[in-house]
């Protein structure tokens, strides 16, 4: 069973991991909710409505009263730049999967797997997690290198699995990484 303790505080070299508030509505909408290229393969749409990004943080604040919530903001030099969670989690089979978006002004920085790393580390060490797992867009090659440099192993593939926003099919790889690689591979920050 998973050992539920609900969003924690989680720091690294150069991040800041903690619960969103109402108060970063503005840094959301200005640095990644309005950012086509961030929301390019997200299931949700660039918002252009500063209320629904209030809207959003309303529910994820609500949500932190649950002990299986665990969704942070990525604070990079005091800037708020994204956000990371774990969802679709399994009590008994004892598993989440990662999920993440951050600006495209702060790409290619490895800020994104620095903060996977500190989530997936959380999640073995604190929550007894057996594996951890994500999926993204083929197209969208970024998010798969964050995948593979946190020593994901790739699993399959779902094929036509996301309807994208121009109406095409994008095929989905599945990543995992189970406690005991986790445990090998000293992928830990």
């Amino acid at each position: 069973m998973l050992t539920h303790k609900g969003t924690q505080t989680l720091t690294t070299e150069r991040l800041l991991l903690r619960r969103l508030t109402l108060d970063d509505a503005p840094a959301m909408f200005a640095n990644w909710a309005t950012d086509e290229k961030t929301t390019k393969y997200l299931s949700w749409d660039t918002y252009t409505d500063i209320e629904k990004v209030r809207e959003f943080l309303t529910k994820c604040v609500a949500d932190y009263e649950k002990p299986d919530c665990y969704h942070w903001t990525i604070e990079f030099g005091g800037t708020l730049v994204g956000t990371i969670n774990l969802h679709q989690l399994s009590d008994r089979s004892e598993h989440g999967a990662l999920g993440y978006c951050i600006g495209s002004r702060w790409w290619n920085k490895g800020i994104v797997t620095e903060a996977a790393k500190a989530v997936i580390d959380f999640a073995f060490a604190e929550l007894n997690a057996n594996k951890v797992c994500g999926m993204y867009d083929i197209e969208n090659i970024g998010s798969g290198r964050v995948m593979q440099k946190c020593g994901m192993t790739r699993e399959g593939l779902s094929r036509e699995h996301s309807l994208r926003k121009d109406n095409t099919r994008g095929d989905m790889p599945f990543y995992g990484i189970l406690k005991s690689e986790w445990r090998q591979a000293d992928v830990k920050i």
